[in-house]
């Protein structure tokens, strides 16, 4: 299996629900109704995890919508089509598996 595909199982396992799509050829996975936690608040929304350069940042975690008080510089992007909304959050490489790279991302607003 491939690098993709190994990594989409892997996020499946996580979250029944994801979608493997592609931007510009290279793949993104939708994370609809995604449940994470921003400080001590529940979240459930759509992320979209771009696990190659976007943007100017190495990786990029798009969430559904700006999480109020938790990330920095939120800025609005389009990707597959949507609109979506990321904070500035940057080095997290591209070499590490999805699962880990959507942890990393998150962090973002712990």
């Amino acid at each position: 299996m491939s690098d993709t595909g190994n990594n989409f199982a892997n996020v499946m396992a996580m979250h029944r629900e994801a979608v493997l799509l592609k931007e510009g050829g290279q793949p993104v996975i939708l994370l609809p109704a995604f449940r994470f936690m921003a400080g001590d608040q529940p979240h459930v929304m759509d992320l979209l995890l771009v696990p190659f350069a976007h943007s100017g940042y190495i990786t990029r975690l798009f969430f559904e919508r700006v999480i109020q008080s938790k990330g920095a510089n939120w800025k609005e992007h389009r990707v597959v089509e949507r609109n979506w909304w990321a904070p500035s959050w940057n080095n997290v490489p591209a070499s590490m598996p999805w699962t880990k790279m959507l942890s990393a991302h998150l962090r973002a607003v712990a």
